[in-house]
């Protein structure tokens, strides 16, 4: 897992570091800058992916697109900086450094500006080891991936042959595993009409960003993952089963019409079993919100890091609780991670904070108006401690709501 952000000069983020937990869940009043979070840590999972990227690869990772200036903190008093984003896992660290192409152009290529080595090299892990280690499959895809082939040579060189194995296959281990979380990452923001079929703007593997091709991903669920997801068909009081036509033929016997591209289906329990059977484009809203969730839990095919914008919409406050609950049981059993936004006081109600794995922060904007982050913990407090945290939020105990009124 990761373990740690820090965010520079992005957008309402002047310089923030946030400690992470497996299940991390932000509140705060409209406009404080939760959605930047995601999307700071979406842009740099985009450039370590592709090293340049375009509007049309950020957009793919949920990112939303201005003018380059706009992009870049810019707060009265304070000079204009360039981004910056560091991520650490395991002791080890690597930075994200965007730099525009055309600060003025809204559709300019971005450059990742990183030549930082030394998250893999120090005075310890160099030498003829080292140089053996870049030549073996992992190594030369290693190589690929991070970019890091003209240092090779130089840094055996400079740096001597003092080897310690130990610490180079954990450095090495590290650095993998957080490029591929971080590579992986994507920001989901649902929306109904894609959920149905009817939009597919993002074009992402295996699913949207939006929701498109939930059929798709369920199609491609193993038996073992379609079992478990069905487990929680008691979410949905009225639900029967579903199931994906694979052919589409029940398009053909006039179940949908050719608008929507799902081919997802859903029978009634309490409708006659002749005259219950009808398409995700006819579905509620709820049922398509709550399938996604669990089925980007459970399936082997999603990022094993992502972020869920606005997790409660379209959501009732009673099952927001349940699918909380449930969502991180299966972040510890799926080993996922995740980044989550919300302003429904019953997601609250779902988290353990008790267990460290699962975090919740407040999200403010300080008197110079930079977000800010402060990670919520639980004490004893008399006056306190017979409110669920719903209620705690509610009544301002917890902070992240608007003063102005």
């Amino acid at each position: 897992m990761l373990e740690k952000i820090t965010i520079k000069n992005f957008k309402s983020i002047y310089n923030d570091t946030i400690d992470l937990g497996r299940v991390n869940v932000f509140i705060g009043e409209n406009g404080c800058g939760k959605s930047n979070i995601l999307e700071a840590v979406a842009f740099a999972g985009a450039l370590k992916n592709n090293k340049t990227v375009d509007s049309e690869i950020l957009f793919s990772k949920g990112v939303r697109i201005a003018k380059p200036d706009l992009m870049r903190s810019s707060f009265l008093g304070k000079k204009q900086g360039e981004i910056e984003i560091e991520i650490t896992t395991n002791n080890t660290t690597f930075k994200c450094l965007p730099i525009a192409k055309d600060k003025e152009d809204i559709n300019t290529i971005w450059e990742d500006k990183d030549e930082n080595i030394q998250i893999i090299l120090d005075n310890k892990i160099v030498g003829k080891t080292l140089l053996d280690f870049f030549e073996t499959e992992e190594g030369k895809s290693l190589i690929k991936k991070i970019n890091i082939d003209k240092n090779i040579k130089d840094a055996s060189e400079k740096l001597g042959n003092e080897i310690v194995e130990k610490a180079l296959k954990t450095k090495i281990g590290n650095l993998t595993v957080a490029y591929i979380s971080i590579e992986d990452f994507v920001l989901y923001t649902l929306n109904t009409p894609a959920l149905r079929g009817f939009t597919n703007e993002s074009r992402k593997e295996p699913v949207g960003i939006n929701g498109e091709n939930l059929d798709v991903l369920i199609a491609n669920f193993t038996k073992e993952e379609l079992l478990e997801l069905k487990k929680y068909s008691y979410f949905i009081d009225w639900l029967d089963d579903f199931v994906v036509d694979e052919h589409d033929q029940m398009k053909l016997k006039g179940y949908k019409l050719n608008r929507s591209k799902s081919r997802l289906y859903f029978t009634d329990k309490f409708m006659a079993r002749k005259n219950n059977l009808f398409s995700a484009e006819n579905a509620n809203e709820g049922i398509l919100h709550v399938l996604f969730y669990l089925s980007v839990m459970i399936s082997h095919r999603t990022p094993n890091f992502f972020a869920i914008d606005n997790i409660e919409s379209a959501l009732n406050p009673h099952l927001c609780r349940y699918l909380m609950t449930e969502i991180c049981n299966l972040a510890k059993l799926k080993d996922k991670q995740l980044l989550i936004t919300t302003h429904n006081p019953a997601i609250l109600d779902g988290l353990n904070l008790f267990d460290d794995e699962v975090r919740l922060f407040e999200v403010y904007r300080n008197e110079q108006g930079h977000t800010t982050t402060r990670r919520i913990t639980l004490k004893p407090n008399p006056d306190t401690n017979k409110y669920k945290l719903s209620e705690l939020w509610t009544r301002g105990f917890l902070g992240a709501i608007s003063q102005n009124f």
